[in-house]
């Protein structure tokens, strides 16, 4: 593990990226200068951003309530998670409020975020069945989730590894259930996630994947995936390694300049900074609900 060579290990958000902003990924991933510079960037609170806390936040915490035991899993424990998640991947050792630190602007509108976040759990208390049996859960260290990352890595050509994060594995009557928990507002989603992870949970587990689901922990709403019938595993390999061609054989990368910009870490070195800087204004209150994370 002490020699991965991360530059042919691909994941879903890797590949997004590419798809999003080929000049983004070649900034994250390829470029000798700036892809140093990513650790220090994220540690930028110009780069810290709030949704991305809550994000984080709502996901540890469901890490965290999984890891109880069965008769601990309730209400009062599952907000109480909440706590012991809330924090800055900038200073995770910073206690509340995290201020700029975790991307808000003041008290209240951490508030704010803080009771969103308290809302996306209550629906998932209501709407998650509790008695399904757990296969898989991220480790519960939450600073050193890049070890879930390194162990999943598998294969899957010559010179190209796939890799990623689980939120959750469930055991179904005949295989297995992949479950992605999502806390934007956006319910249009490409299934491209849940079929990668298809194949990597396949992979890793020795066990089939018949179904996948993505939880709207904003709305409560559960959409499930057919990964049986529609989605073959040698098709979804297909799929993947025809993405990663795609970049490899790259010649130009291009900006692709969209509302999106505001979030890249790159933004102050694109080239392409005039369509930049259009994007990045100030959005109206509602458009980051809109993002499709």
């Amino acid at each position: 593990m002490m020699d991965l060579d991360f530059a042919k290990i691909y994941s879903v958000s890797k590949l997004s990226l590419f798809d999003q902003c080929p000049k983004a990924y070649h900034f994250s991933y390829l470029d000798p200068i700036y892809s140093r510079m990513k650790s220090k960037l994220r540690k930028d609170p110009a780069n810290i951003f709030a949704f991305n806390t809550l994000g984080r936040a709502v996901h540890d915490a469901l890490t965290l309530f999984f890891h109880l035991e069965k008769t601990e899993q309730n209400l009062k424990n599952l907000k109480n998670q909440l706590k012991l998640s809330w924090r800055s991947e900038a200073m995770p050792h910073k206690l509340p409020p995290l201020g700029a630190w975790g991307g808000f602007t003041d008290i209240e509108e951490e508030r704010r975020y803080y009771q969103d976040a308290l809302n996306m759990l209550i629906n998932f208390y209501k709407n998650f069945d509790l008695s399904l049996k757990v296969y898989y859960l991220p480790t519960k260290d939450l600073l050193r989730s890049i070890e879930d990352y390194k162990k999943l890595i598998k294969p899957i050509s010559l010179d190209s590894d796939i890799s990623g994060k689980f939120d959750l594995i469930v055991e179904a009557d005949d295989g297995l259930e992949v479950v992605d928990f999502k806390t934007g507002k956006n319910e249009e989603q490409d299934n491209f996630q849940l079929r990668f992870y298809k194949l990597l949970a396949e992979l890793n587990f020795n066990k089939f994947i018949k179904k996948a689901s993505f939880y709207y922990l904003k709305t409560g709403n559960i959409k499930e995936f057919d990964l049986e019938t529609e989605n073959k595993t040698e098709e979804i390999k297909e799929e993947i390694l025809d993405k990663i061609a795609k970049i490899k054989t790259a010649q130009e990368f291009e900006a692709r300049p969209s509302k999106l910009c505001k979030y890249c870490l790159f933004k102050n070195f694109c080239p392409a900074k005039n369509e930049v800087r259009e994007f990045i204004k100030q959005p109206e209150d509602n458009e980051v609900e809109d993002l499709p994370f």
